[in-house]
């Protein structure tokens, strides 16, 4: 009966474990040191980045700059629920992008919002603006 309590509590930790490696420990301190605390992970994708250039203009005008600099090269990006909320309540969301292992940049999505993408320094600006809590 012991051994089964001990099987299944190192299961229990084992599991808890490996729901902690999704969230990328360098991801969490670049959102961190922007002021953004990650909820959970939702994707993670990798692929050439190729961006219209209309596309790259009203990404440069949000204030990510990054983008350009990387074209034609591939990319990993990884999509986050963020604890931070807009007015409405629901959760703000940030892409980190990396290029071989190394964090290159990335932006929030807010919902119900156009532009849609801002920039992750803005933080302070979106809670005066009252876009988000």
């Amino acid at each position: 009966m012991k051994m089964r309590i001990l099987i299944i509590l190192i299961g229990i930790l084992f599991v808890s474990a490996c729901s902690h490696e999704n969230l990328n420990e360098q991801h969490e301190i670049y959102l961190s040191n922007k002021g953004w605390e990650i909820k959970n992970l939702l994707e993670v994708e990798t692929y050439i980045l190729n961006i219209p250039d209309e596309m790259l203009r009203n990404y440069e005008a949000s204030g990510i700059t990054f983008l350009s600099e990387h074209l034609g090269e591939e990319v990993t990006h990884h999509s986050y629920d963020l604890r931070e909320e807009n007015a409405e309540g629901k959760s703000l969301k940030a892409v980190v992008f990396e290029v071989e292992g190394e964090v290159i940049g990335g932006y929030g999505v807010l919902p119900n919002w156009d532009p849609g993408i801002f920039n992750l320094d803005d933080k302070e600006r979106l809670i005066n603006e009252q876009m988000i809590k």
